[in-house]
């Protein structure tokens, strides 16, 4: 018997096995070296990155921290330095700073060679070489226009280097690298850099319209009257005196009566005598708000104690009434932007012009004459011809009437010479005239109405005389040749209607509805007609003054300078920059050991200004520059020395944002002549060199880096113009209507200012 044999069957391997297994052994190997150098670099990055945030916290702190020291460029860098070292950066160890800027030399040196820096150089050197991180600091590079050798130590001696306004710091960190360096990167930089602007410091120029024009658009003139320069401790109004009428005085000489008395001659002729202010009615609105452009309206004035004295209303004190607005408000004749207007016959039958009535009886029946101490309007009254389009100066018209009988016109006044004669000045003295206008039927006892409408603008009103005496020579008429012609008072009864309502704001008094007698003046509630406009009186000057002088008092004189130039004939009313504060320069008055620290000079200057003068837009400019440190006409006598010469400015160039802020009323019609008028181009619209001179001064700003912001009062100003000078500038042009609107835009232009985008 046989026994089975067991073999064992071995499998015969599949070919290409043991190649294959070593293959993945390699590819494994590749592919846990490719992981190790990801996570050696995303490790690297990480340190990069992290470095990169680090050095940009230190940069942005450092940058804003060094920024509030300018425009001490060496303080504001030490200061910076002090902030990268809170932040971990050893600097003088392993970290090493270059400046490009005002230094006194090194940290620790004295102040003795100033430097104007224009190339970067090693302020604080590394012990350790090479330096881990550099860092940059620089205060020299944004100067608009290039540094002068005084421009380092600007402020003297030991107090300030520089003029900048603006830091850059730029930081270098150099990375090591870990694993990244098998591949040749040992390390690598990690950069980043911030700018700030210093713009808490400002220099101001204000350049302040106070041409004729500004005195001329008001609704009564001398109604407040200033009494102080004490413009800190006693602000408008009250440092000023009110100049109601005495109601009192009008009913204690019962101008009121019912039963009117005639003043009679010792030859028997009679006259009614009648204050041109004590008007019954008024049919058009002073107020600025109810006014279109161009229309023209009756106004209370008040002037001195001068040529024009009613005395037996006012006493020591003149009123008389004025067609206003006066002024023209553009070149001293036309063609011109014309806001005071002229009326013609025409507007007068129509009963467009503006119109006074006065309320009278007579004690006689027969024929009437009506005389009038009055006075033409002055160089600006003039009148288009529509049909031939001709302008003709005619400053002696105006248009009456008695009862409903037509206008008639009666031009006989004579013209005072002076452009700016708002209340009867000494100017005028001489001007004021009789003149007999005409003649109508009366009968006893009879109420009759004499209506008087405006011509020629400015033409003033200051007594009516109505007689039976038919002499036509005044000077043989003893009621009107007396008081050296100013005429006799008015007489008893003479006063109606309006005039002798206490509503009626000329009397500034304190009412109850009840008091008024209506239709006249009414009013709601208990009122003191003080508050009236007649009394805050938005006059053009006075208005726009305070206004400035608000905006100033909002500036902080530690760190702000700000100078006024106003338009003028030369000598121009001009105030250096004031106060540099931060310098412990003096601000007011420089014998005082230690000055306060205020605004008073300037606003005394501006507080000072009367309206006179033409509108010189250009030169008032160039006058703007000078006191913000640019003499750009190389004029002699200019310098920016500020060691409190006339002409000495204190303009800190690049260490504070130049400012120039430019009001005005009117357009330009004068100029300084010079270079500024040769380039026609400038202002192509028309053929006037005012206009190229504006722009050209326009063109020096902006080269200077000088911002103008420009305020267009009213409506006889150009404002294509000034658009025009603001937009060649990066300032803006505001449109004021009424200087009530002042307040307003000097707050926006504040806040124009302080707000700056940094690249």
């Amino acid at each position: 018997m046989s026994h089975p044999v067991c073999t064992q069957v071995v499998p015969t391997p599949a070919p290409g096995t043991s190649t294959q297994s070593g293959q993945s052994l390699v590819l494994l190997a590749v592919i846990f070296m490719g992981l190790l150098a990801l996570l050696g670099l995303a490790l690297d990055l990480g340190l990069l990155y992290i470095e990169r945030i680090h050095m940009k916290r230190a940069v942005d702190a450092a940058t804003l921290a060094g920024v509030v020291e300018l425009p001490d460029e060496e303080q504001a860098m030490r200061r910076a330095i002090e902030y990268l070292r809170m932040n971990g950066y050893n600097v003088g160890y392993d970290v090493n700073v270059m400046v490009l800027g005002c230094t006194r030399g090194n940290p620790t040196a004295q102040i003795t060679t100033l430097s104007n820096r224009a190339t970067p150089y090693e302020y604080i050197s590394a012990t350790v070489n090479p330096p881990r991180a550099t860092f940059l600091l620089d205060t020299y590079s944004f100067q608009s226009q290039p540094r002068q050798s005084s421009d380092c130590g600007r402020f003297g001696g030991n107090t300030a280097t520089g003029t900048s306004n603006k830091i850059a710091i730029t930081g270098t960190v150099t990375v090591p690298m870990n694993f990244m360096q098998f591949f040749g990167f040992r390390s690598v930089p990690a950069q980043d850099s911030a700018i700030a602007q210093n713009i808490t410091n400002l220099d101001i120029a204000v350049v302040f319209d106070h041409s004729g024009s500004m005195q001329g658009d008001t609704i009564c003139y001398n109604c407040w009257n200033e009494t102080t320069n004490d413009t800190v401790n006693y602000p408008f109004p009250t440092n000023g005196t009110y100049n109601p009428i005495s109601y009192t005085l009008v009913l204690s000489r019962n101008l009121c009566s019912a039963t009117p008395e005639d003043y009679v001659d010792s030859n028997g002729r009679r006259y009614v005598i009648i204050e041109a202010e004590l008007y019954s009615r008024n049919n058009s609105s002073y107020y600025r708000e109810t006014r279109q452009t161009g229309i023209g309206y009756w106004a209370l004035q008040r002037g001195t104690t001068g040529s024009n004295r009613s005395s037996s209303v006012e006493g020591n004190r003149s009123a008389h009434v004025a067609h206003h607005p006066y002024w023209t408000y553009g070149q001293p004749s036309p063609p011109a932007p014309l806001l005071g207007r002229f009326y013609t016959l025409q507007d007068a039958q129509r009963d467009v012009s503006p119109r006074l009535e006065y309320d009278f009886r007579v004690g006689w029946s027969g024929t009437a004459y009506i005389w009038l101490r009055v006075q033409g309007g002055g160089a600006q009254s003039f009148w288009v011809n529509l049909v031939n389009g001709q302008y003709y100066r005619d400053p002696s018209k105006i248009y009456w009437a008695v009862d409903s009988n037509p206008p008639v016109e009666n031009g006989a006044a004579s013209a005072c010479n002076t452009t700016y004669d708002y209340g009867g000045s000494a100017s005028c003295a001489g001007r004021w005239n009789w003149i007999r206008i005409g003649s109508f039927s009366v009968i006893t006892g009879s109420l009759h109405t004499l209506k008087i409408w405006a011509g020629s603008p400015g033409y003033e009103i200051d007594k009516i005389v109505i007689t039976n005496d038919s002499r036509t020579d005044y000077s043989q008429i003893g009621p009107l040749t007396y008081d050296s012609n100013r005429g006799r008072p008015a007489t008893v009864g003479s006063a109606r209607a309006g005039a002798c309502d206490p509503c009626n704001p000329i009397y500034g008094l304190t009412v109850d509805p009840s008091d008024c007698t209506t239709p006249y003046y009414l009013v709601t509630t208990r009122t003191n007609r003080l508050a009236d406009d007649l009394f805050s009186d938005f006059e053009p000057l006075r208005t726009s003054q305070e206004a400035i002088k608000r905006f100033v008092q909002k500036l902080d004189p530690r760190s702000d300078q700000v100078g006024f130039v106003g338009f003028n004939e030369e000598p121009r009313p001009r105030t250096e920059l004031a106060c540099v504060r931060r310098y412990g320069r003096a601000c007011y008055d420089p014998l005082v050991q230690n000055p306060p620290i205020s605004y008073t000079q300037i606003l005394q200057t501006i507080e000072s200004q009367t309206a006179n003068g033409a509108t010189d837009i250009a030169d008032a400019m160039r006058n703007g520059l000078e006191v913000l440190g640019i003499n750009v006409d190389n004029r002699p006598g200019v310098d920016n020395l500020c060691d409190g010469s006339t002409f000495s400015a204190c303009g800190r160039g690049g260490a504070a944002k130049r400012v120039m802020i430019l009001l005005t009323d009117g357009s330009p019609n004068d100029n300084p002549g010079g270079a500024c008028d040769d380039d026609p181009s400038l202002w192509p619209y028309n053929n006037d060199p005012d206009f190229d001179c504006v722009m050209y001064y326009a063109k020096k700003a902006r080269q200077t880096g000088t911002v103008i912001y420009t305020i267009g009062l009213g409506n006889g100003v150009i404002p294509e113009l000034l658009q025009a000078v603001a937009e060649e500038t990066q300032g803006t042009y505001y449109f004021a209507p009424s200087p009530k609107d002042l307040d307003n835009i000097f707050d926006q232009i504040l806040s124009n200012i302080y707000v700056r985008l940094i690249k």
